[in-house]
C-alpha cells in the first residue's frame, strides 16, 4: 500500500490530496504541496520497498516505525479536520490507512 500509495503521489501531486479530501482551492494555489506531498511519498516508497528486500528480523523493526509513522500522518489529518481544513472522507482514509498498518504489524510479530 505504501509503494502504491507514493507511486501516484508523485505523480499526481495536486490531485491526490484533492481526491483525499483536501481544499480543492487549496491543492490548486498552495505552491508548498507539490513538494510536501512528493516527499511524504518519497517516504513512503521508501519504507514500503524496505518492509519488502530487509529480512524478517530486522522488517519487524521496519514495519514499527512505519506503523510510527502512519500514526503520526493519521494524528496530522485529525487535527486539521479537527480545524475543518480537510473532508471528513480524510480523516476515515487516514484511520483506515492506521487501522490496516496496525493489524498488518500485529500480524507480522505474531509470526
Amino acid at each position: 500500500m505504501s509503494i502504491w500509495l507514493g507511486t501516484a503521489a508523485l505523480f499526481v501531486p495536486r490531485a491526490l490530496p484533492r481526491l483525499l479530501g483536501l481544499d480543492p482551492e487549496a491543492t490548486r494555489t498552495d505552491v508548498a504541496l507539490p513538494l510536501l506531498v512528493r516527499l511524504i511519498a518519497a517516504r513512503n516508497i521508501a519504507m514500503g520497498a524496505a518492509l519488502l528486500v530487509t529480512p524478517a528480523p530486522q522488517a519487524k523493526r521496519t514495519t514499527e516505525v512505519t506503523l510510527l509513522l502512519t500514526t503520526l500522518d493519521a494524528a496530522a489529518v485529525l487535527v486539521s479536520r479537527h480545524r475543518r481544513n480537510v473532508a471528513p472522507r480524510s480523516a476515515g482514509l487516514s484511520l483506515t490507512v492506521l487501522a490496516t498498518s496496525a493489524a498488518g504489524a500485529v500480524r507480522w510479530h505474531r509470526r
